[in-house]
């Protein structure tokens, strides 16, 4: 239960962060998706009720600061947190960190494609909306190098189950 409510309380704070802060730095092409680490985090750490239900919050709070319709996100980033179960079913995913930047690649690159084509297969958009070339790759970049810094603080604040049980009954 500690964990859950510390990683709500960080999904709230990152999408603050994301909406005031860093959008106030850096450019809009190259603004890091700090939420979408904490998704890729949770799809990597938590089980899968707890995790499923963090990054249906974690979508709801995008969608809400970033003035959205509400419902894409939740969408994307459930579809996200599935992959990774079900990649972590097949695949041992380590802790490396060049592993897990390649990884946080390849979904960024996974949710460019959901973003193009989910608005067009539920009727929202008449045809696709293709994001300017110039905005994936520095966005990716950007992500991938806010990786080291954002895992290591989720690895901190991280309390594992056997831990939060022990710490609960004394």
């Amino acid at each position: 239960m500690v964990r859950f409510l510390i990683f709500l309380l960080s999904a709230f704070l990152l999408g603050v962060l994301q909406s005031t802060l860093v959008s106030l730095i850096f450019p809009v092409f190259l603004k890091p998706d700090l939420m979408f680490l904490l998704v890729v985090f949770l799809g990597l750490s938590f089980p899968l009720l707890p995790g499923a239900l963090l990054t249906l919050f974690s979508g709801l709070l995008y969608d809400t600061f970033s003035g959205q319709s509400l419902g894409l996100f939740p969408v994307i980033y459930l579809l996200i947190f599935f992959v990774l179960k079900l990649l972590q079913t097949f695949l041992i995913l380590g802790e490396a960190l060049p592993f897990r930047m390649v990884l946080v690649a390849l979904l960024m690159g996974f949710q460019v494609l959901l973003l193009i084509f989910l608005p067009l297969a539920v009727g929202a958009v008449t045809e696709p909306l293709w994001p300017l070339p110039g905005w994936i790759l520095p966005q990716v970049l950007a992500t991938c190098a806010a990786c080291w810094p954002l895992f290591y603080l989720f690895r901190r604040l991280d309390v594992p189950p056997a831990e939060e049980m022990s710490a609960s009954m004394e």
